[in-house]
């Protein structure tokens, strides 16, 4: 099979390009998480780069989110090793030697933005197909690959959840608020403003607090909390179960450091994705597709 990544490096920048070949979209699977590894792995000795950034060669998509039937289609340790995998390349991304920028001109979502959530900034674009969400309570599950610690540690855990526990999504006509990203810019000047992020300086600050505990003025409120069975009672029964999981992982990782979170979200997000209610949503998700 072709492959789904092109690296190229011109004025000391590297420029991740992801095409996935034959598919319309680029998709999360155990293939695509092992060539990302490697295209990385070979960027952690490169002490001559100024930067990386990361976009993709399909209109309108950046990452459409993981590879569902995959995902559906696994056991337990299968969904713990995709899980892993996901998870070990994207603490490669945000331990290289160098600042990250994703350039967002489509849709990121699910996996997609905690890929982008992963690099130190983004860069968005105004395409009418740009979307912005982790929508996985929709399928019974949550974001599996860091998206409920690092969106804590990125806009404060109140507004982490609401944008969870909804699975709403920002696009054209409700654009992405600049807690989630870093500058939006006509499409054409994309390029441009992910350079001007590489220079800014800020990338290591940037990754200390995305490492530790959820900043004091960002925890939620005492009122929040003692709302929280209220808020539970609001969910769709359906969707109920993630809606649990997602309040404790983002609460209880919140006090921890970054891998102290992460660890939790990957056993709730195996609990859930085991489940038979997440597996009938997601058949339920492909049967609309259909038609």
């Amino acid at each position: 099979m072709a492959d789904a990544f092109r690296l190229t490096i011109a004025d000391r920048v590297a420029k991740l390009v992801i095409d996935q070949p034959d598919s319309r979209a680029n998709v999360l699977s155990t293939t695509i998480w092992t060539e990302f590894g490697k295209v990385l792995d070979g960027l952690i000795p490169r002490t001559d780069l100024q930067g990386l950034v990361i976009e993709s060669a399909k209109p309108g998509i950046f990452i459409a989110g993981a590879d569902l039937k995959e995902l559906a289609g696994g056991e337990s340790a299968s969904i713990r090793t995709l899980m892993g995998l996901g998870h070990c390349v994207l603490d490669t991304l945000e331990a290289l030697p160098f600042p990250t920028v994703a350039i967002i001109d489509g849709a990121a979502l699910g996996g997609g933005l905690e890929v982008a959530l992963a690099c130190d900034f983004r860069v968005c674009g105004t395409n009418p197909r740009v979307q912005l969400g982790l929508p996985e309570i929709k399928l019974g599950l949550l974001p599996g690959w860091g998206g409920s610690q690092r969106l804590t540690r990125l806009v404060g855990v109140e507004e982490a959840l609401e944008r969870m526990l909804t699975g709403e999504s920002y696009d054209a006509s409700d654009p992405a608020p600049d807690d989630l990203v870093d500058e939006t810019v006509d499409s054409g000047q994309l390029e441009a403003a992910a350079h001007r992020w590489l220079q800014s300086g800020a990338w290591r600050e940037v990754r200390k607090v995305k490492r530790g505990p959820v900043l004091a003025d960002m925890l939620p409120s005492a009122e929040f909390l003692a709302d929280v069975p209220h808020t539970l009672e609001e969910i769709e029964l359906p969707m109920r179960p993630a809606a649990g999981e997602i309040l404790k992982v983002a609460i209880q990782g919140a006090i921890g450091d970054l891998t102290t979170g992460i660890h939790l979200e990957t056993e709730a997000f195996l609990r859930l994705a085991c489940s038979e209610n997440a597996k009938q949503l997601i058949a339920e998700f492909f049967a609309k597709r259909k038609r």
